[in-house]
């Protein structure tokens, strides 16, 4: 796509060269007096025009790929979470990922691993968990924003 891009800003600056150079050789020459001029400052301008489309269609496409790219990123984050829905440890160490962490507070995510700590058992932490994917999924929902798995 960059070498497209380059292909052609090279096209539209080569018509914009030419152009301004068989300006000035038509009025060197004199040909057709000022009615030669007016012709070439026609040309000239009408080229220019082109030589701008050019430039606008080459930023749109930019704009475009741009676009593409951040959606095609949003849904890779997406499907790595369906296929590895990443849950704290059991230990609840405070250096765990917390599933949904970029929609909660920094208070909350140390609540989230004090909570965590403090269960015994496995069934315990594994409810605690379902209740809390839950919630993230709700403020997900709510906010539009995409769940996100954070270390902090």
């Amino acid at each position: 796509m960059k070498s497209r891009l380059a292909v052609c800003v090279l096209v539209a600056t080569g018509l914009a060269l030419a152009s301004v150079s068989a300006i000035a050789q038509n009025q060197g020459r004199g040909q057709g007096g000022q009615q030669g001029g007016q012709q070439g400052g026609q040309q000239y301008g009408q080229q220019q025009r082109q030589a701008e489309r050019a430039m606008n269609q080459d930023r749109s496409m930019d704009h475009d790929r741009l676009q593409e790219r951040e959606r095609d990123r949003t849904q890779d984050r997406q499907q790595a979470q369906v296929r590895e829905p990443a849950a704290p440890a059991a230990g609840g160490g405070a250096g765990d990922d917390i599933y949904g962490g970029n929609l909660m507070t920094a208070e909350e995510r140390n609540q989230y691993r004090e909570q965590m700590r403090s269960l015994q058992s496995e069934q315990e932490r594994n409810e605690f968990q379902s209740r809390h994917r839950e919630q993230v999924q709700l403020r997900s929902r709510e906010r539009g924003v995409p769940i996100e798995v954070t270390s902090d």
